[in-house]
């Protein structure tokens, strides 16, 4: 998707919508989300009055504000000129409607949506145009991943133009919050309760085409800007990686006081039968005191190829047959150890990629 804003945002994280307004706008507005790329389903059109109003649009039913009490929990799309909007958007209000976005003929949210929506083929024409963000793109991505028990956050994220929400774990919920999904094309969505981010990252490494391209989360993003990610892909940096974790005691010692030791040995024990020349340095790893976590990276596509062949070979046979002894966060085992062998495989080929520290910004949630 070229084109995000936080409007755009809270539909597709609604899934399920009302749309306020049944004349040019509202009708408009239905025709984009209902079809590719949203596949928003429009439960209603509700009006002010049904005065001069169909009964129906698209078999969808028009209501009236006054007996639409039904739909008061529901996100309202407000589709009207501009000159009505604030009325309308006072009205609802007092009327008990508090989930809105205004969606008016000249607003950044209905460009948006339109730029999505002519980038797609409809009524058997070829897509209209190409969205420069995406042109942008096909040199520079990093994917953001978040899902459906995503926590609410204390700080509204930036929106970057090299930025693209992906949602992991879409195969295990009907709930759509961002266009971009983990259980589309090749993939193993539905692996995300052990997997984790993984399962966006094997996403990534099947289906994007990306020349440099990075994986981060809704509340821990790489601090780089719009000049920074222009430059990245043709400087001499290979790889993109956060600060280090620093364990004291060795980074074996604190995995297996955090997590199951069973684990880190099945892991060396895969790591030996599958690629015993990384051996080595797994051993000095797991003696040392640091490791590169969340993780989240940066890499040249035929790096990120490469590591990806490495890293899920090893994870398939790390899975344990049993849950036993297992809560919902030591569920989560794979993406854990998955941390480890970033650093292994990355510390492993340190003489051969030119590798820099990228800045971490962590966004706090909201308390309650």
């Amino acid at each position: 998707m070229s084109y995000w804003n936080e409007s755009l945002e809270e539909i597709l994280r609604a899934g399920e919508i009302v749309i306020y307004g049944a004349g040019v706008m509202g009708r408009a507005v239905k025709s984009c989300l209902t079809d590719a790329p949203y596949y928003v389903t429009v439960k209603a059109f509700m009006v002010e009055s049904l005065r001069n109003n169909p009964a129906y649009i698209d078999e969808i039913p028009v209501i009236d504000i006054a007996h639409a009490s039904i739909y008061r929990d529901a996100f309202i799309a407000v589709a009207l000129h501009e000159k009505y909007m604030m009325g309308a958007l006072k009205q609802l209000s007092e009327a008990g409607f508090h989930k809105m976005a205004p969606i008016s003929f000249d607003s950044d949210a209905w460009s948006d949506i339109r730029g999505n929506w002519f980038q797609y083929p409809h009524d058997g024409q070829q897509a209209v145009c190409t969205g420069l963000n995406d042109v942008f793109a096909d040199r520079f991505r990093i994917y953001v991943t978040h899902s459906a028990a995503d926590r609410r956050l204390k700080e509204k994220a930036e929106s970057r133009s090299f930025e693209i929400p992906i949602q992991a774990g879409a195969a295990l919920t009907d709930r759509r919050i961002a266009l971009v999904t983990d259980n589309q094309g090749d993939n193993i969505s539905e692996k995300n309760k052990t997997y984790c981010e993984l399962t966006a990252l094997y996403w990534i490494w099947k289906n994007d085409s990306a020349n440099y391209v990075g994986l981060s989360h809704y509340r821990r993003r790489f601090d780089i800007s719009e000049q920074m990610a222009a430059w990245l892909p043709e400087s001499d940096i290979d790889v993109v990686l956060t600060v280090p974790v620093l364990n004291i005691d060795g980074v074996k010692q604190q995995y297996c006081l955090d997590h199951m030791e069973s684990d880190w040995n099945r892991m060396m024990e895969v790591l030996d039968c599958l690629f015993p020349q990384y051996l080595d340095t797994a051993r000095r790893i797991e003696k040392g005191k640091y490791y590169y976590a969340y993780n989240m990276f940066i890499a040249r596509r035929e790096i990120l190829n490469r590591y990806c062949e490495w890293l899920f070979p090893i994870l398939s046979l790390c899975e344990s047959e049993t849950e036993e002894g297992r809560d919902g966060y030591q569920g989560r085992y794979i993406g854990f150890l998955a941390e480890r062998l970033m650093t292994i495989f990355f510390e492993h080929h340190k003489d051969e990629y030119k590798m820099a520290i990228g800045r971490k910004h962590f966004i706090t949630e909201m308390e309650y």
